[in-house]
């Protein structure tokens, strides 16, 4: 649970570094590269905890998605509309996925 709410609160600083960076979407390669190991790793963590599979697996991916636009944007500088929407829906779906695992518990749902 610890590790899905660090996945959380990393989510909300991609989203608001993609928002509020002058200009937007120009988050700093080192800290893009950064935030996409520990959201992977932390999803990694998560994954005993989990009561489904694809909500690490997800986040698993989206953490490969930040080090491939932190390496893509150092080899061949991506422009900065697509490094924003990259970063802002990454952000997104990190937190709404680990959110989803922390408060989904399957024993509490009802039986069918």
């Amino acid at each position: 649970m610890i590790a899905n709410a660090l996945a959380v609160l990393i989510g909300l600083w991609l989203a608001y570094g993609a928002i509020f960076a002058v200009p937007a979407g120009s988050v700093n390669n080192i800290e893009l590269a950064i935030a996409g190991i520990v959201v992977s790793g932390c999803a990694v963590l998560a994954r005993r905890k989990d009561a489904m599979a694809w909500q690490w697996v997800t986040n698993v991916a989206l953490g490969i998605v930040l080090v491939l636009l932190a390496a893509a944007r150092v080899w061949y500088g991506a422009s900065l509309s697509a490094s924003f929407w990259t970063i802002l829906l990454d952000g997104i779906v990190v937190a709404i996925t680990a959110l989803w695992s922390i408060l989904y518990r399957s024993e509490a749902a009802p039986a069918p």
